[in-house]
């Protein structure tokens, strides 16, 4: 899948003892899943809507912690710009892609959850709070949208490993192209790598530019960074990014491209919100995997099935559930007294972070009225989104990616109007720099809270703690700033 700020993690547990599924009701009534989902994000939803299809006589259950994005607060008729980007108690997960959630990492609102890691000494002990998507669609519901695929030598570099051969990216390029209808097409022009016929719409930035786009180029060649495609066989370079925004305006994500009304309108699909798994639970022997435990307020529920239980829950809820129903390293596990069903020490260890730094630049043009903040924040302008799909909220801030290869140094250009950030500070004629770090060497870890297994874990996030990714962050600012 496309890449984005937060990593999926999907663990499968089969099992062959048919059971039955007590439903959330005081009565004796009981239903039949064969399926069940822990997660609604980016991979839950995906599956949760290939197994309807590939099982035309399955039942299938989806457990999603989060509100789901078509509830009415997410509605095209209760959003309007202004609320969303000034108003914190608002939800961010609207369907127009210009308002992308900008204080998802900084304070809690609908659609996103907040984690909070321990004290980092290499930082002086400072914590590091992070978003993660907290609704039908996870994380496609709040991000960016920019649409980029693992890189070639990312694939090279996996397959390179015996009995990982297969892991190449010429293997992989059939499905990307398969789940995507892309708005760059042509086979004569892009080499047929890209896919018209997919679920997930990955478009062209179409709002109007600030900024002379020519003599960016022109910079970027001057400085060794020459134009590239991101999402190509070529290694490194320059390219304008593309998005996962459908041809009218709205955002694409996972909830709107995979559980649409013919899923939805299914009896064999369930879906369940503000459901939070606690555990897994097994047969009396520990050998069998056969339904979950999840907790709705105050309410505690167990659910069944017949054939998989699928656990897709994100990085930090994934390792959660492991561990609070017996799998993960025996030691904490028994520390805090839980039956060890499988010792497995590397459930929640290799967590790491993709640090970035953000620097903005003042662009030396005059103010362009057409995208001055009044105008597009304003009722018409929503308007014109809602009912034409079409207008500067069809599309967000004109990223620019740069990969730079083997040097691992990745950055973004974006530019920062007509749209104000978290503290309404508007940034009209702003360009910002992102660096980020993409091939990180810190490694944390996720455990289990000690006074309650079910709550938040405890997350070391180990941010900058191998000097080694500094110094790249370093190297990438004093680099591509000189293009600006």
């Amino acid at each position: 899948m496309y890449k984005h700020v937060f990593t999926l993690i999907c663990i499968i547990l089969c099992f062959t003892m048919p059971v039955y599924c007590l439903e959330e009701t005081t009565t004796t009534t009981t239903q039949t899943y064969q399926w069940i989902v822990v997660g609604a994000g980016c991979s839950g939803a995906t599956l949760a809507r290939k197994l309807l299809d590939y099982f035309p006589n399955d039942k299938v259950l989806l457990l999603e912690r989060g509100i789901d994005n078509l509830d009415p607060v997410f509605t095209d008729e209760t959003c309007s710009p202004e609320p969303h980007i000034f108003n914190t108690t608002r939800p961010v997960t609207c369907t127009y892609p210009a308002i992308i959630a900008p204080r998802r990492s900084v304070s809690p609102a609908l659609g996103s959850h907040i984690f909070t890691s321990i004290p980092q000494p290499q930082l002086k002990n400072r914590t590091i709070s992070f978003g993660a998507g907290n609704c039908t669609g996870g994380g496609t519901s709040i991000n960016g949208m920019v649409a980029f695929r693992a890189l070639r030598e990312e694939f090279e570099e996996i397959s390179a490993t015996p009995g990982l051969e297969e892991f190449n990216y010429h293997a992989f390029l059939p499905y990307y192209k398969k789940i995507e209808d892309n708005e760059n097409n042509n086979p004569k022009v892009f080499w047929d790598r890209n896919g018209n016929s997919g679920r997930v719409s990955v478009t062209n930035h179409k709002v109007g530019t600030l900024f002379n786009e020519k003599a960016f180029l022109k910079a970027s060649i001057a400085n060794g960074v020459y134009p590239s495609d991101i999402n190509s066989l070529q290694l490194g370079g320059l390219s304008k990014a593309q998005a996962t925004i459908t041809s009218n305006g709205r955002r694409a994500s996972s909830a709107i491209n995979y559980l649409d009304s013919t899923a939805r309108n299914s009896y064999r699909f369930t879906l369940k919100n503000t459901c939070r798994v606690r555990r897994i639970l097994f047969n009396s022997a520990g050998t069998q995997a056969t339904g979950v435990e999840y907790q709705t307020g105050n309410q505690i529920f167990t659910a069944f099935a017949t054939k998989e239980i699928i656990i897709s829950a994100g990085t930090v809820e994934t390792p959660r559930i492991l561990k609070s129903s017996g799998i993960g390293p025996s030691g904490e596990l028994q520390a805090l007294g839980i039956p060890v069903i499988r010792d497995m020490p590397v459930v929640g260890t290799n967590y790491f972070e993709k640090p970035l730094t953000l620097a903005n630049f003042r662009l030396t043009i005059p103010d362009n009225p057409k995208m001055n903040t009044s105008i597009v924040l304003s009722n018409s302008t929503f308007r014109q989104w809602k009912y034409y799909g079409t207008g500067p909220l069809t599309g967000w801030n004109n990223p620019w990616a740069v990969h730079g290869g083997s040097s691992d140094l990745d950055a973004e250009f974006h530019e920062q109007g007509p749209f104000p950030d978290t503290t309404g500070y508007n940034f009209t004629n702003w360009m910002r720099l992102i660096c980020w770090n993409a091939h990180t060497k810190s490694r944390g870890s996720i455990k289990l809270n000690t006074t309650d297994i079910y709550g938040n874990p405890i997350i070391d996030v180990a941010l900058l703690r191998d000097p080694s990714d500094a110094d790249k962050l370093i190297e990438c600012n004093y680099k591509f700033r000189k293009i600006l």
